[in-house]
C-alpha cells in the first residue's frame, strides 16, 4: 500500500511538472499574427524608404544611450509602415535587444523590451513561406525553424537572442519549459553558419549550461573558447565567459583574464560593432569591480 501511494505521488508530481514545463511559458507566440496595419497600407514607397533611411542613420549612433533609444523608436515607426519587410523586422528585433541589454536598467522595462524583440522576430519568421507552412501545419517551432535557410539567419538569431534573455530572469520551470525552443533557434544558426555574428551559436551554447541545473561546465568552457577563437575581439563573448562560466566554476583566473582583455583592448577594432564593444567594455569594468563579491 505504501509503495502504491508513493507511486501515485510520483505520478502526480510528474504530471504537474510536465504541465508546468509545457504550459507555464507565460507568453503566446505571434508567428501567424496579422501583419497589416492602417499605417502600412497608407504609406507610400518613398515614405517607407525615408523612414528606413532615418532609422539606419540613428543606428550608426547607437553607442550613445539617448541615440539608441531614438534609434529604436525610428525602427518601430519604419516597421509600422512596412511590416512585411523581413530584414527590417530582424533589425528591429536586434534594436530591441540592444536597448534592453545595454541601455535600459529597470528590470521590468528590460523584460518588456526583450518580449517585444522576441515578438518582432517571430513576426519576421512568420513571413518566411517555408517556416509559415510547417508551423501552420504542426505548431512546432522547432520543426519549422529547420526549414529556414541562410537568408533568414538574422531573424532566427535575434528571435532566439531575445527569447533567451526573456527566459533568463524567469523562474526555473519557465526556463526549462522554454529551453528546447531557444536551443532550436541557436542550433539552426549553428547549422547554417557557425561564424555568424562573431561565433554567436557557440556563445549561446557556452552560456546555456550555466543557466540550467546540472549543466556541464566543461561543455560551457569548450563553446566559449570556440566562440573566442572564431571572433577574439567580440567583447560580448568574453564578458559572458567571465560572468556566466567563471563565476559558476569559481575560476577566478579566467574571470580576471577575460575582463582585463576587454578593458585593455581598443573597442573599435571591429568597426561594425564598435558601439556594442564600447558597452561591453563598460560592463567589464563593472564586473571586475565586483570580483570580491563573486570569489570569496
Amino acid at each position: 500500500m505504501k509503495s502504491s501511494s508513493f507511486q501515485k505521488v510520483i505520478l502526480v508530481a510528474f504530471i504537474i511538472t510536465s504541465f508546468c514545463l509545457s504550459s507555464c511559458a507565460g507568453r503566446k507566440a505571434v508567428f501567424l499574427e496579422n501583419q497589416e496595419t492602417p499605417k502600412a497600407k497608407e504609406a507610400a514607397s518613398e515614405v517607407k524608404l525615408d523612414l528606413r533611411v532615418a532609422a539606419d542613420a540613428l543606428w550608426e549612433l547607437r553607442g550613445s544611450p539617448d541615440k539608441a533609444r531614438e534609434m529604436l523608436k525610428a525602427y518601430i515607426t519604419a516597421a509600422e509602415a512596412n511590416p512585411t519587410d523581413i530584414k527590417l523586422l530582424a533589425r528591429l528585433s536586434r534594436a530591441y535587444y540592444l536597448v534592453a541589454n545595454y541601455v535600459e536598467s529597470d528590470q521590468e522595462k528590460k523584460d518588456e523590451l526583450f518580449t517585444k524583440g522576441l515578438e518582432t522576430g517571430e513576426r519576421a519568421l512568420g513571413l518566411i513561406p517555408e517556416f509559415r507552412k510547417i508551423y501552420t501545419e504542426t505548431e512546432d517551432v522547432k520543426l519549422a525553424v529547420k526549414a529556414v535557410g541562410i537568408e533568414g539567419i538574422e531573424a532566427i538569431y535575434w528571435t532566439g537572442a531575445n527569447y533567451g534573455k526573456w527566459a533568463a530572469e524567469k523562474n526555473l520551470l519557465i526556463r526549462l519549459g522554454n529551453k528546447s525552443k531557444i536551443e532550436a533557434y541557436n542550433q539552426r544558426v549553428f547549422d547554417l553558419d557557425r561564424n555568424f555574428f562573431y561565433g554567436a551559436a557557440d556563445r549561446f551554447f557556452g552560456a546555456l549550461p550555466t543557466k540550467v541545473p546540472g549543466g556541464d561546465l566543461n561543455l560551457s568552457k569548450f563553446h566559449f573558447e570556440k566562440s573566442i577563437e572564431l571572433a577574439p575581439n567580440y567583447f560580448g563573448t568574453r564578458t559572458l565567459y567571465a560572468e556566466y562560466y567563471a563565476t559558476k566554476a569559481q575560476d577566478k583566473e579566467t574571470f580576471v583574464k577575460q575582463l582585463e582583455y576587454v578593458i585593455n583592448t581598443p573597442y573599435d577594432l571591429i568597426p561594425e560593432i564598435t558601439p556594442e564593444n564600447k558597452y561591453e567594455q563598460e560592463n567589464a569594468k563593472k564586473l571586475l569591480g565586483r570580483v570580491d563579491e563573486f570569489f570569496k
